[in-house]
């Protein structure tokens, strides 16, 4: 008995050493990157929900309302910030990191695989550490695809119950959700007649049905409806739930600035995840095996990827709902090779170790490294280091002189984001510079174009700033007041503004 009870002690400090490891490398340094324009837009609605209540689901912005009221109750208790944009994914990386360390499914060497590879993967670490829905949306995509296998194992409610929850949490956060479900829909095709009778066999799936899972089932709704009708003040939203769909299949093939070849996702992983492209390599000879979960899985991961590429619109976080399927692929074949031990076993063990050395090497690249490598294909679009580091000067400054919160200020570029959620205590102009200059501001943000409106404007010396603000932007123009910053910046710029006077 003693040492059954020392070995599950053994057991308790090893899932609490990887649970601290797993958040210490999902929180750590969680600020180093700059503020992406997309995370701004996501604060921005948050601070709407703040005003209006409630969150009013907009069928054109392609994602659903269970973010913002997630990261709404995160900035209600800690307040508005980088760190809590942020806190809400990686929270959800570590939720699915420490999935897999639950007996979920039967096979212990397919937990432990999935585990170390999401551990590792670049791109659930970036993700993880990004303020956007995609990381919710693969934790959900990830207890959906846990429902799928284990019904092949076991007939019971908690099958049934990873499989309800998976799909309404992804309905509630990304349209996404229906080229999921379609790639399952093939893989199980693939699986075959006897494994598809066995999904859909009433029989079972009434044996395993309890209250337990109607009340579920009851929550679920309830959940979604609310959700979607903004907790009963916007009825609508319901039914905008379903004619999302056009205008979001409609940016999906059309032109708008994020389309890209066929093969992007392939170059995408060759760079930044290269064990995953090693999972599509034995995801097509798992098409042909016996084994109907490994076809059904490499089914399913090689339709999604066939539908991803197919789709002209691609934006590069997308690459999270990809990544996963095929280390399930890996994790099924390492349940199988692995436990022989013989020349292949060696093999496929020394390409997932050359793999994740190279997933190591990504890891530092876009995560951790000072500073962050722009050129890294998961670091798209996103606002500069300068950007970040003049944005801190101002609210520093905004800081130690709080009467420039009542004295205006002008973002007067076609470009405005992140900056209204940057700027969300200042008394904002949002006028384009080109078109007109807001006399006596303190600050103002311009496209090159607006130049000439705002020095006609200056009554006092400004510090002229040529700076890219977006990483494959156009340079912008940002004018400080000297007398404000002259001491304190130290980067370059151009003195503008009437002279001053001789004493």
């Amino acid at each position: 008995m003693k040492s059954i009870r020392v070995t599950q002690i053994q057991k308790y400090i090893i899932w609490l050493v990887i649970l601290l490891l797993t958040v210490f490398s999902r929180f750590y340094l969680l600020t180093n990157k700059p503020l992406h324009f997309d995370e701004g837009i996501n604060g921005w609605f948050v601070l709407q929900m703040k005003i209006n209540g409630f969150y009013k689901y907009d069928p054109t912005n392609y994602h659903g309302p269970l973010y913002f009221y997630l990261l709404r109750a995160f900035t209600a208790i800690w307040g508005h910030s980088v760190e809590i944009l942020r806190a809400v994914p990686a929270v959800f990386s570590v939720f699915s990191v420490m999935l897999f360390s639950f007996a979920l499914i039967r096979s212990q060497a397919v937990r432990w695989s999935m585990l170390f590879f999401l551990f590792f993967s670049p791109a659930f670490l970036f993700y993880g550490r990004s303020g956007i829905h995609e990381m919710p949306f693969v934790f959900f995509q990830l207890l959906f695809a846990l429902g799928m296998l284990r019904w092949t194992e076991k007939f019971d409610g908690t099958s049934l119950g990873l499989l309800l929850t998976g799909v309404v949490g992804m309905a509630t956060l990304k349209e996404t959700f229906a080229i999921t479900l379609a790639s399952w829909v093939v893989g199980l095709v693939f699986a075959g007649p006897a494994v598809i009778r066995q999904y859909f066999n009433f029989g079972k799936i009434k044996a395993a049905w309890s209250h337990r899972l109607t009340y579920m089932v009851v929550v679920l709704l309830i959940s979604f409806v609310l959700l979607f009708t903004g907790f009963l003040r916007n009825w609508p939203g319901l039914f905008d739930f379903i004619k999302a769909f056009l205008p979001w299949m409609k940016t999906g093939v059309g032109e708008t600035g994020h389309n890209k070849e066929f093969l992007y996702w392939v170059k995408v992983l060759a760079d930044a995840e290269p064990l995953v492209l090693f999972g599509v390599g034995m995801a097509f000879v798992g098409l042909f095996t016996k084994d109907a979960r490994l076809r059904m899985v490499s089914a399913f991961s090689l339709f999604q990827l066939f539908v991803y590429s197919w789709i002209p619109y691609k934006t590069v976080w997308c690459i999270l709902s990809l990544v996963w399927g095929f280390y399930f692929v890996l994790a099924l074949y390492a349940e199988k090779i692995l436990a022989r031990r013989d020349w292949q076993g060696y093999l496929f063990g020394s390409i997932i170790l050359v793999g994740t050395l190279g997933s190591l090497r990504s890891d530092w690249r876009s995560v951790y490294s000072q500073p962050i490598d722009l050129n890294h294909p998961y670091i798209y679009v996103n606002s500069t280091y300068e950007m970040k580091d003049l944005q801190n000067l101002i609210l520093q400054v905004a800081k130690d002189h709080p009467n420039l919160l009542t004295e205006s200020v002008q973002i007067g570029m076609k470009e405005q984001w992140p900056f209204p959620w940057i700027y969300r205590s200042f008394k904002t102009h949002w006028d384009v510079c080109a078109d007109r200059a807001v006399p006596d501001a303190w600050l103002y943000y311009c496209d090159t174009a607006g130049e000439a409106n705002v020095e006609s404007q200056l009554k006092e010396q400004f510090m002229k700033i040529r700076i890219m603000l977006r990483q494959q932007r156009e340079y912008s123009v940002v004018y400080l007041k000297k007398s404000l910053f002259g001491e304190l910046y130290t980067g370059a710029f151009q003195v503008v503004g009437p002279a001053k006077e001789k004493e």
